[in-house]
């Protein structure tokens, strides 16, 4: 069923010179569908004012003080009117191809220049073109009006993830001469929404324009990808005699996933394809304010790739174990050896008089006798201390 159209005169719609005083720039009226009011649909005249805020009536009351026999009379900013944001289309999964447009666009909106060594460089950074609408702008004379254009935003790409948070228009190329895709947030685009109904053009048109728009040009970023995937296919990690070659196996490299397919000629061969949710959530977490924790700034490697691992050889039965000065953790790091060897610190010095501080005392290395002597806190003489790796001698002081 349609809606009935609100009848508007001349009059209702006209701004007196008090109500500009107080901030009314223009007066109009809703079918619905614009605005809500206490969470119900609005239907009436509405002003709306400098700042863009629209509230219900046709006037707009400043009272300092509330009159002393009205009790029921309602405060400003009970008034006010909530826009009803339009319906976006969510997207999961988004992929960039390179396409031609048939479509007219307003190049000085879309394209940008760039000057390089006296070479000028022109690349199309955004899609947006007038939607044929406009928002009229009023002075404080009614002759003083401006029209300023409004534009079709359809083409941005709303991405609904709560790991992407960046307040910008994100333009992703696939080469300078592909056509350009939009990203951004479902709460800025909400914003850029907003900023329109309530009459507040400026902002919006500024944000999506070539100057202001982020641009990531992913293909020097997959032939990096490719460039890299040879090396790591070249790199034999199975170190035996094995016949078998092992690979450096990168099963995703960020937004880059390899899907590797073997056979007994070519060996392992990449069909890659790219999944542009992960480079968007990088982007975003780039561009973000460092975490307060310094620990939380970094990103754990599994969430910037998935790759294969060395495989480790069990010990064969009857095989003696490593010595313990040996032993390397996964990082190459010497792991902490026994305590009894060398007290009580656990290992040998690295030279003679090398000092550590242990359960709140300090030690010095002699290294002529190969043993740690704690050291008098008043004196700092050596007292003598452990003993050689082995024999169980402790400075009991």
């Amino acid at each position: 069923m349609a809606r009935k159209k609100l009848p508007l005169s001349i009059d209702a719609t006209k701004v007196t010179r008090r109500q500009r005083r107080r901030g009314v720039v223009e007066i109009k009226g809703t079918d619905g569908g614009e605005y809500t009011l206490n969470g119900k649909e609005y239907i009436g005249l509405y002003h709306l004012m400098k700042d863009g805020t629209a509230m219900a009536g046709r006037k707009h009351r400043n009272r300092k003080k509330p009159r002393l026999f009205r009790k029921s009379a309602k405060k400003s900013s009970d008034l006010i009117l909530q826009p009803i944001p339009k319906q976006i289309e969510k997207t999961e999964d988004v992929t960039v191809t390179s396409t031609t447009s048939n479509t007219s666009t307003d190049l000085e909106k879309n394209t940008r220049v760039e000057i390089v060594e006296g070479d000028v460089n022109t690349y199309k950074v955004g899609n947006f073109t007038k939607d044929g609408g406009s928002i009229t702008l009023f002075g404080d004379y009614e002759e003083n009006q401006v029209s300023i254009p409004t534009y079709d935003l359809s083409n941005v790409n709303v991405i609904d993830d709560p790991d992407v948070t960046f307040d910008f228009v994100l333009c992703l190329k696939d080469g300078e001469e592909s056509e350009p895709k939009l990203y951004t947030t479902s709460t800025f685009y909400n914003a850029l929404i907003r900023n329109y109904n309530n009459n507040q053009p400026f902002q919006t048109n500024d944000i999506i324009d070539q100057k202001n728009i982020v641009v990531v040009d992913i293909k020097p970023i997959k032939e990096k990808v490719e460039q890299l995937r040879q090396q790591e296919l070249n790199q034999d990690i199975n170190l035996t005699n094995s016949s078998d070659k092992k690979y450096v196996e990168v099963y995703r490299n960020l937004f880059v996933n390899s899907n590797y397919s073997k056979d007994d000629v070519s060996g392992l061969k990449a069909i890659p394809t790219y999944t542009l949710i992960e480079l968007l959530r990088y982007i975003s977490w780039v561009v973000s304010k460092p975490a307060q924790n310094y620990d939380d700034r970094l990103i754990p490697a599994n969430l910037l790739g998935d790759f294969g691992q060395k495989e480790v050889e069990e010990p064969k039965e009857n095989e003696p174990s490593k010595k313990i000065e040996d032993e390397k953790d996964n990082d190459g790091n010497s792991v902490d050896p026994s305590p009894n060897l060398y007290p009580p610190i656990g290992r040998k010095g690295v030279e003679d008089e090398e000092e550590e501080f242990f359960r709140g005392r300090t030690y010095t290395w002699n290294e002529s006798t190969q043993t740690w002597e704690r050291l008098d806190p008043n004196t700092g003489d050596p007292k003598g201390g452990g003993g050689r790796g082995g024999d169980g001698m402790f400075d009991r002081d």
